[in-house]
């Protein structure tokens, strides 16, 4: 009975039911061929124009790193009001690409509005609380530039423990200069943290050496190493070995400078005698060191004499001992202490800030800022040209 109800309900041509039971399996199958092959097409467009279109450029602090450098250029591009005369181009390929444009001719300027809006970001995680001290002074911006700095002034966080890492190499570098150089160079972030660390150390100098006797001295060794620095030969000329002996020196002049009181000069005095003894004996050639007991190098016009020497051996305790040799204490300014803040974190700061911030909402913050400054928004107009708005309640 079953089966001829069945041969006969299939028979039936012009049954609704059949053509059901008939088509429906095909529509369904072919319904999830379509969400297949659109899942696969969603997933490659999405891919693809997203890469293009640069979103989720930063999703991680290691990320964020890599990409610190072009964060001034995408804030000024996206947040800064642009030149009128400048018209977006418009295009098919504007669709997929992203690009900024062309940075501002005032690198200082472009750096120095990017430093403001990020130092308030990080001032506030430490209001909230999210972040502590010292990771707040890993993450800030300079807010004084300092005009001996040929160069920009990267957050202590992305040069952490570079400094450290740099004199084990270079304690441990048996005069292979060429792999050394080779190691610094290739790290970016270390090779611009030996710069600034330079370049502070020899702006801090000039500042607190006032005696002439001392500061002739002072100028003509650096004078020697500048030299050195464009002919590129620092490492292959100096004993490298020496300089954490050198930086331990300086490490402990930063301290007494911070401190700053009038009781501890006869230390500082010790200090500049130990660093001047150090270069002169342990890191510079034989050749320069002598050419600083007779004259000096001849740079500021005048000529060796070795009846007028500049530096006498015999008489190293004797320098920096005179009054008025070294200015101490120094002058407290907001730019001085930051100088010298910054300078001994490069100095001192051991282990790696890779987990700075460590509080998860405060690393959430900084990616999803990061990032928004990749993704596509409307011009930033001029503050005159915004419209108005107030709100009744």
């Amino acid at each position: 009975m079953e089966v001829h109800f069945l041969i006969s309900f299939i028979a039936a041509r012009n049954n609704i039911g059949v053509v059901i039971a008939l088509w429906a399996p095909i529509i369904l199958v072919y319904f999830m061929d379509t969400q297949i092959w659109y899942a696969i097409f969603s997933t490659l467009f999405g891919g693809i124009y997203g890469a293009f279109r640069r979103l989720g450029e930063i999703r991680t602090l290691g990320m964020l790193r890599s990409r610190f450098g072009s964060l001034p250029d995408a804030f000024n591009d996206c947040l800064i009001p642009g030149d009128k005369s400048e018209k977006k181009k418009k295009g098919f390929w504007l669709f997929f690409s992203r690009s900024f444009g062309q940075p501002l001719s005032n690198k200082e300027k472009e750096a120095a509005k990017f430093a403001q809006l990020w130092n308030k970001i990080i001032s506030s995680f430490r209001e909230e609380d999210l972040i502590s001290n010292k990771e707040m002074n890993l993450l800030l911006v300079p807010y004084w530039a300092d005009r001996d700095l040929d160069q920009i002034q990267w957050p202590p966080f992305l040069l952490a423990s570079k400094i450290p890492i740099a004199l084990d190499m270079a304690k441990d570098s048996d005069s292979r200069d060429r792999e050394l150089q080779k190691r610094i160079e290739a790290d970016p972030y270390m090779f611009c943290a030996i710069r600034e660390c330079y370049a502070s150390f020899r702006s801090i100098i000039r500042f607190l050496v006032e005696g002439q006797r001392e500061k002739r001295v002072i100028d003509d060794i650096f004078f020697k190493v500048d030299k050195r620095i464009v002919d590129g030969s620092v490492i292959k000329t100096y004993k490298m070995s020496a300089v954490p002996s050198l930086c331990d020196h300086i490490v402990k002049l930063i301290k007494l400078l911070l401190e700053n009181k009038q009781d501890e000069r006869g230390q500082v005095v010790l200090c500049f005698q130990d660093m001047l003894e150090i270069v002169t004996k342990d890191i510079m050639a034989e050749e320069e060191f002598s050419s600083l007991e007779h004259g000096g190098s001849g740079h500021d016009g005048m000529n060796p004499d070795p009846l007028h020497q500049l530096f006498d051996t015999k008489k190293l305790d004797q320098l920096f001992a005179s009054t008025g040799a070294i200015k101490f204490p120094t002058p407290v300014s907001e730019a001085w202490r930051e100088k010298i803040n910054r300078l001994y974190l490069l100095l001192t700061t051991k282990e790696s800030a890779m987990d700075v911030p460590s509080n998860i909402d405060a690393r959430r913050r900084i990616s999803f800022f990061s990032n928004s400054l990749f993704m596509d928004m409307p011009a930033a107009p001029k503050v005159r040209n915004m419209l108005s708005f107030s709100c009744v309640s």
